[in-house]
């Protein structure tokens, strides 16, 4: 054990010495390691959110801001196909509010009797709809590149609602030598390769919060941030409940097995048993 425990302390030295000099050649202050034209993704710092506690839930109040934000800023662009109005029945909005959000929306049906397509107010039952019919009218809208859906943006992204707040946050106006970027990118030591097609998209006082919140840009991203954790897990709330409830059966059936060894079964327990070995053949 000591033997592979010197070899692998001998092949980490080693891997230091040699990434040691290198990182330090490219390190410039406040930013990412620049190597060969790429920038690594920077560390993405964990934030202690309120609804990863066992005890918590989601802040409904910063659920509603973030489907604002969303709506005012983000659904120029983002889609968010496996929501739907009726999700949102009961959290963000009313019954009432729901139906007359959905009937704002314009939703493509059809075929009619003439064999047209045609617009109809949105239901509950409809998704909510997307800026662009499909991937290609998205990529000749945005540059060649197509935003991505952000139903279960952060569970399809390491790090999840942390590396989202960070993402949102942490544009930065200083490009580290070496990292070349095109007139449509820019640059977010937080991405996978530093260079992003989307421009910064908050800004101070982007929407204007009902309930008189300061629509800072820090406070923006983790309202968006807490409403899209939400569509990803929707029944997170529910599943705590019947974990907690789980807990307590659980603990209360451990409590009941301890009791009846210790004072139902213990004789079964200390009984000793022997056996008598009779002799091979009949007297």
């Amino acid at each position: 054990m000591y033997q592979r425990a010197i070899l692998y302390g001998k092949k980490m030295l080693l891997g230091a010495t040699v990434a040691a000099p290198a990182a330090t050649l490219f390190m410039v202050p406040g930013a990412s390691v620049a190597i060969a034209g790429d920038v690594e993704q920077s560390h993405i710092p964990h934030y202690h959110w309120e609804f990863e506690k066992f005890n918590k839930c989601y802040d409904v109040a910063a659920m509603r801001r973030g489907y604002q934000v969303y709506k005012e800023v983000c659904s120029s662009c983002h889609s968010m196909k496996y929501l739907c109005y009726r999700h949102l029945v009961g959290l963000i909005f009313t019954e009432k509010q729901a139906k007359r959000e959905a009937a704002q929306a314009m939703i493509e049906d059809g075929p009619d009797d003439e064999g047209e397509m045609f617009l109809r107010p949105g239901v509950l039952t409809d998704v909510v709809p997307p800026p662009y019919k499909n991937e290609q009218a998205a990529r000749a809208a945005n540059s060649g590149a197509a935003p991505p859906d952000l139903s279960i943006i952060v569970g399809a992204r390491r790090g999840g609602p942390n590396y989202l707040f960070q993402l949102l946050i942490g544009y930065s106006d200083e490009v580290p030598p070496g990292v070349d970027l095109s007139a449509t990118q820019y640059f977010n030591p937080f991405m996978d390769g530093g260079a992003i097609a989307m421009p910064p998209p908050l800004m101070d006082g982007a929407v204007e919060y009902p309930d008189g919140t300061p629509a800072t840009v820090t406070q923006m991203a983790a309202d968006i941030t807490e409403f899209l954790s939400w569509a990803y897990w929707r029944n997170m709330d529910r599943s705590k409940q019947v974990g907690f409830v789980m807990f307590m059966w659980t603990a209360t059936a451990t409590g009941f097995m301890w009791w009846a060894r210790r004072f139902v079964f213990a004789h079964v327990y200390a009984q000793k048993m022997t056996y008598k070995i009779r002799p091979y053949g009949f007297k």
